[in-house]
């Protein structure tokens, strides 16, 4: 009798040994997070660690538009080489290599392989293009009506990017900023908040209400703004120009001074700085040089972008209630990204019980150090108080 032994894949039949033919690949549902984009794609294929997608797809991912000249961003192309195994064929229907592309670009991307969810983070080469120029990067999302907002919308008026949180004191600050609009919103200025708040518009609603604020009020789930202006703690404002240039780089930006836990927060200077720029535009004492800006936008590391496109996976299991893949994914963020206060602190305000021991056992880690980065005013201009 022939006694027949299979082992990895091997068929072995007395001195005759044959390979059993390779399993063929079969496609798969996945869900791909990239930019401000959940995009479920029906038919994708998942070969070794390569993410194929249909080719209409490959822009809402990567940020480039597939043309016959190659990959197309604005001014940026980059060809295709010929050997590159980027665009393939499958079933008669063309595919792209998303993974292959990101490695050979840097699009760093972090991936949850039994839940088949990938999230890709902003190309470096067309960030570094934008602030080159000082140009502030467009986004788009939701307000609290659920209406989709793109910053470009704004183009032509004086826009302040608000960043603030229903788990940060600042939320009691948008009255204060209400004020400071209701002053200057006939003067081509608009205030745009974005609120970094995973709860979604349950989570931040409430205080713009409260606050009775009519300009636009947005809710950011994935932290995009945060992520695109490299900001790690909230209140964060950034000031962009008529043309969509950034004036003034993000900083802590309180409406006033106040006290909060026993510390003074805020500084009288900044939204006065808002009002003089406001008035006197370019010819504000406020405004930062180019070559500032260019020096506290500089492209984040890859380890930050990579907690970056973490957080965001967690964003997204926390909406579909799996707190436990959530959790997991914010802590590979936090130690990724260490001194970025809003991966720690948006995890803990979903744990009531801990959340300020939490918050107060970080703080007393600063030693010395202050909790925000002070910001930087003209030593020879006194504001006046803010109203």
């Amino acid at each position: 009798m022939k006694r027949i032994a299979w082992r990895a894949g091997i068929g072995c039949c007395m001195a005759v040994c044959v390979r059993a033919p390779a399993a063929e690949p079969a496609p798969a549902k996945v869900t791909v997070l990239a930019r401000e984009n959940t995009i479920a794609i029906e038919r994708a294929w998942v070969e070794a660690d390569d993410l194929l997608v249909p080719a209409d797809k490959v822009q809402a991912i990567t940020g480039f538009e597939l043309k016959p000249q190659g990959l197309c961003a604005a001014d940026i192309c980059i060809q295709i080489p010929a050997d590159s195994g980027w665009v393939i064929s499958r079933g008669g229907a063309a595919y792209f290599n998303v993974t292959r592309f990101a490695k050979k670009v840097d699009q760093v991307f972090a991936v949850d392989a039994e839940q088949h969810v990938w999230s890709f983070t902003t190309v470096p080469r067309t960030r570094t293009s934008h602030l080159s120029a000082g140009e502030a990067p467009d986004f788009a999302l939701p307000d609290r009506d659920g209406k989709i907002v793109k910053l470009s919308d704004f183009r032509g008026k004086k826009v302040l990017v608000l960043t603030w949180a229903s788990w940060c004191a600042c939320r009691f600050d948008l009255a204060g900023w209400e004020k400071v609009y209701e002053s200057l919103k006939d003067k081509n200025f608009e205030i745009v908040a974005a609120a970094q708040d995973t709860g979604g518009p349950d989570a931040a609603n409430r205080w713009y209400e409260k606050a009775h604020v009519t300009f636009p009020s947005l809710v950011d789930a994935n932290h995009t703004v945060s992520s695109l202006y490299q900001m790690v703690n909230v209140p964060t404002g950034v000031w962009i120009d008529e043309a969509g240039k950034i004036v003034r780089a993000p900083e802590v930006s309180y409406s006033k001074k106040q006290q909060v836990l026993g510390q003074t927060i805020g500084d009288d200077r900044y939204a006065a700085g808002v009002r003089d720029w406001v008035e006197n535009g370019p010819k504000s004492a406020y405004t930062m040089p180019l070559d500032k800006v260019q020096a506290r936008l500089a492209v984040p590391s890859a380890k930050q972008r990579l907690a970056a496109a973490h957080f965001k996976l967690g964003a997204y299991f926390s909406d579909h209630g799996n707190r436990e893949l959530a959790s997991k994914h914010w802590q590979e963020a936090q130690r990724l990204d260490p001194d970025n206060w809003n991966y720690h602190r948006q995890e803990w305000s979903f744990d009531k019980k801990t959340e300020m021991s939490n918050f107060l056992t970080k703080v007393r880690k600063l030693g010395t150090s202050p909790y925000y980065e002070p910001a930087e005013f003209p030593q020879e201009i006194v504001p006046q108080e803010a109203k």
